[in-house]
């Protein structure tokens, strides 16, 4: 090679690496946008409860226009790390909408979060503001109202709201036109007439768009996305400006409704690679942040736009000072805990990877190839350098590994973990690595992750890093004694990721297990012969568990004990938070009574036991008759499940005292089914299946409900009696009632044991005669968990499909478990004898 053209190119080689070096220091470095998971727009912030949420829009991939389907939600607490909380809220959510989920905003009222979009309404062809409600910020959400909340015109898009001071609500929007309204106290309705605001040189920097001059060069003009916010006395409607490409201004005022003062712009028109922009501003942890969008995520531009933040101060005047578009980002303001779980989707800055969600296991972290990584910012290891590292993962095919690395992609290797096949994408298994090399306070850490190249390696739910097991004492500190256990009994213990800690005395046992939703632990035994073992993360709500002690399987003492499973069985309650308020007992509130009645059949000739729940008022109102529901168990349970572990008098006591049912008795009685069912070798199966608990049908008509109506004060006819079930029971339930619709108006099956029903011949057709049913039931409900298949769905649809009035309702997240059924019984019970005597 000639000499020459040989340093030439080393010349150019160095500068390569060197300017490679410089441009992989710079993306390391880089915070803006805040999500790399997918093209994000529009953004909203709201802080509630010491936490920021930045709600989005999702521009597709490879889109030629806002071809947008739906909208996100993120959070942090800490400014640099974000938590992608997927998308509760979509196009589908509305029944009215047919296309294009535009810009929107979230507010809290009142413990309510109201979620204002725009999008096509197929009712009128145009543009139109919908609202959503949930009762967390991250959902799930639920059209509030069932209709537009205002429709009419295609310039009714970009959606604002502002709560005052005094409690007012106002609703900004519009593009080229600026409209505003009020809103009623309950957050979905307007209040009064719909106005335009005048749009003038002095308020926005132009007249509005019917009255400007052609070729004429105004200050400024409106586009559209506005956002309105209030600092001390002063209102701030900020605003995309200038036509396309647009840039962000602002106009102020004394009042929420104007009259407005053109200030001037806020980020000017610059590189952003987005001809759009869209802001929203908020104040959080002492600081503030002005979001905005731009096209700089790789393959993004004008319809594939990326949400960023900067931080800013406002000038002594109140007024906004210049904000222009950074890579770097903002500073963090706190720390993140690595000792636990964290979950894989919350990210500080990453590449390559994507984001999907299922309703089993929520948001994780997919699309991963060879090469791509995950940053996460300010991890605090503390003092004491942590001992492993577990991570949650799934692959159907080869797998890969994880490399963990500090402070860059290239940083320290404390930890790598080898991830094998596991037989699916949602197989999800939990891999321990140790950690390798000391590492304490706090760094930015590195998954990065390697395999074969070209292909998709696995799926990332989450991980936790632990540090030397933790003392006795520690662990008390730490959790808190499960609600099932006996009174004076410290373990099991939960923690604040749902793990459960068992710990047992067996110094002559050789080998202890716990047996928890499904899922066998063995527990190790220390020199004192003590027995200790740690669960994965539990699903909230009751889950039945054993102890297998030397093979053999017996309840734990120390918990109170349960019917379930065909045998009497340990329970531990996970705590599900303020939403389960529902079915816990709550001060101040009137609690019924659950009656052990014991009563002779003459249809099986034994004794049997019922219990009946009384409201509170019962013993008060001795004149008073009430409606009746009969309640029934699932299979391997007994009369005592409903009121045990289905907290079904907590549930009753909170909606009688609320108004939201009538007071009612409600009756569970055995429905003959504790034993297992085992079809026999060579018999038909579904004859067998038949045959399961019938014994209860003739002991229902013939001797529990005249049993009811003599000892209790009920009213007697079909218009004020009801009856539900769970699983086998929801099986009785319709096997009951359908036959007997004279004795019977309300019908509920919760995850309802069905199988291959033909609804136009079976019971004798009572659905063959849709408007004859429609009269004489009452209401039909029809509920099930998202994770489980028992039928539900597709009866419900069946039966609309002839015309049959059913209510049908999924439980989120939720499998063939008693939370499912307590939701169920929560939805169903409301409907129950209204309007009648």
């Amino acid at each position: 090679m000639n000499m020459k053209l040989e340093c030439d190119l080393s010349g150019i080689r160095k500068c390569m690496m060197s300017g490679l070096s410089l441009l992989l220091a710079g993306v390391l470095q880089a915070q803006n946008p805040i999500v790399q998971t997918c093209y994000t727009s529009d953004p909203a912030p709201m802080v509630h409860d010491g936490t920021l949420y930045v709600y989005t829009g999702h521009d597709e991939d490879h889109a030629d226009f806002f071809w947008m389907q739906e909208w996100r939600v993120y959070s942090t607490k800490d400014m640099v790390n974000w938590t992608d909380h997927g998308s509760p809220l979509a196009i589908e959510s509305f029944d009215w909408a047919d296309d294009r989920a535009w810009a929107s905003q979230c507010i809290e009222r009142n413990g309510k979060f109201y979620w204002y979009v725009c999008l096509h309404s197929k009712l009128t062809n145009t543009m139109a503001i919908g609202v959503a409600v949930g009762d967390s910020p991250t959902g799930p959400f639920k059209d509030a109202i069932g209709r537009p909340l205002y429709e009419g015109s295609w310039d009714f898009i970009d959606p604002t709201v502002f709560v005052d001071d005094d409690g007012q609500a106002y609703l900004y929007w519009g593009n080229p036109n600026v409209y505003y309204a009020k809103l009623n106290a309950d957050m979905v309705s307007l209040d009064g007439e719909v106005s335009k605001v005048e749009q003038t040189i002095e308020s926005f920097g132009s007249p509005g768009p019917d009255k400007r001059e052609k070729g004429k060069k105004y200050k400024d003009i409106y586009t559209e996305g506005p956002w309105l916010h209030k600092r001390g006395g002063t209102y701030y409607l900020s605003y995309a400006a200038g036509g396309v490409p647009e840039h962000i201004a602002y106009s102020m005022s004394d009042t929420p409704t104007g009259p407005w003062k053109y200030m001037g712009e806020i980020m000017p028109l610059q590189d952003t690679g987005s001809f759009t922009n869209h802001c929203g501003v908020t104040d959080y942890k002492g600081n503030s942040y002005f979001f905005y969008h731009t096209g700089k995520l790789p393959g993004g531009g004008g319809f594939g736009r990326s949400v960023a933040v900067e931080q800013f101060s406002y000038n002594p005047d109140g007024t906004f000072p210049i904000i222009n578009a950074t890579t770097e980002g903002v500073s963090p303001v706190g720390t993140l805990t690595p000792y636990q779980r964290v979950e894989a989707e919350t990210i500080a800055f990453s590449e390559g990877v994507k984001s999907e969600w299922n309703a089993k296991t929520g948001v994780y972290v997919s699309g991963i190839h060879d090469g791509d990584y995950i940053k996460v910012r300010e991890v605090d290891f503390e003092d004491l350098s942590p001992k492993c590292l577990c991570v949650s993962v799934a692959s159907a095919l080869r797998g890969g590994w994880i490399e963990v690395r500090t402070d860059s992609i290239g940083g320290t290797l404390i930890a790598e973990t080898r991830v094998p096949h596991t037989g699916g994408w949602e197989c999800w298994t939990s891999i321990e690595a140790d950690v390798t090399v000391p590492v304490t306070g706090v760094h930015d850490v590195y998954f990065v992750f390697k395999g074969r190249k070209g292909c998709e390696l696995f799926h990332f739910d989450w991980w936790k890093f632990s540090r030397q097991e933790m003392t006795e004492r520690e662990v008390k500190d730490r959790t808190q004694a499960a609600s099932t256990n006996i009174p004076g009994y410290e373990y099991p213990r939960l923690d604040e990721e749902r793990c459960a800690h068992f710990r047992f005395y067996a110094p002559q046992a050789g080998r202890l297990q716990v047996d928890c939703c499904g899922k066998k632990y063995d527990m190790q035994k220390d020199a004192d012969g003590f027995w200790t073992v740690k669960t994965d993360p539990l699903v909230v709500g009751f889950h039945y568990y054993f102890l297998i002690a030397d093979g053999v399987q017996v309840a734990d003492p120390s918990s109170y004990t349960f019917f379930g499973c065909c045998r009497m069985a340990s329970g531990i309650e996970v705590p599900e938070g303020v939403a389960g308020d529902y079915y816990r007992p709550q001060q101040g509130v009137p609690h019924g009574q659950v009656r052990s009645c014991t009563y002779y059949s003459e249809a099986k000739k034994e004794f049997r036991r019922c219990m009946v729940y009384t409201p509170a008022e019962y013993e008060t109102k001795v004149k008073k008759r009430y409606p009746v529901l009969y309640l029934q168990h699932g299979m391997g349970e007994d009369e005592t499940g409903w009121s045990a572990q289905g907290c079904m008098q907590h549930i009753m006591d909170n909606l009688i005292a609320s108004g939201q049912c009538v007071p009612m008795l409600v009756v569970m009685d055995s429905g003959d089914v504790e034993a297992p069912f085992i079809p026999r070798k060579g018999k038909d199966v579904n004859e067998e299946r038949a045959l399961y608990g019938a014994s209860f049908y003739r002991v229902m008509l013939e001797d529990l409900i005249p049993m009811i109506d003599r000892t209790f004060r009920t009213y007697t006819d079909r218009e004020h009696r009801a009856m539900a079930g769970l699983s086998w029971g929801g099986h009785q339930t319709l096997t009951t009632t359908l036959p007997h619709l004279d004795k019977f108006s309300y019908i509920g099956a919760f995850s309802g044991a069905i199988f291959g029903l033909d609804v136009k011949t079976c019971f004798d057709g009572v659905f063959a005669d849709a408007g004859k049913f429609n009269k004489q039931v009452h209401y039909l409900f029809l509920g099930c968990g998202t994770e489980e298949q028992f039928g539900t769905r597709k009866l419900a649809e069946s039966l609309r499909k002839i015309g049959i009035h059913v209510d049908y309702y999924e439980s989120q997240g939720t499998a063939h478990e008693w939370l499912t059924w307590r939701r169920c019984l929560y939805r169903f019970v409301p409907h129950l004898f209204k309007n009648r005597k």
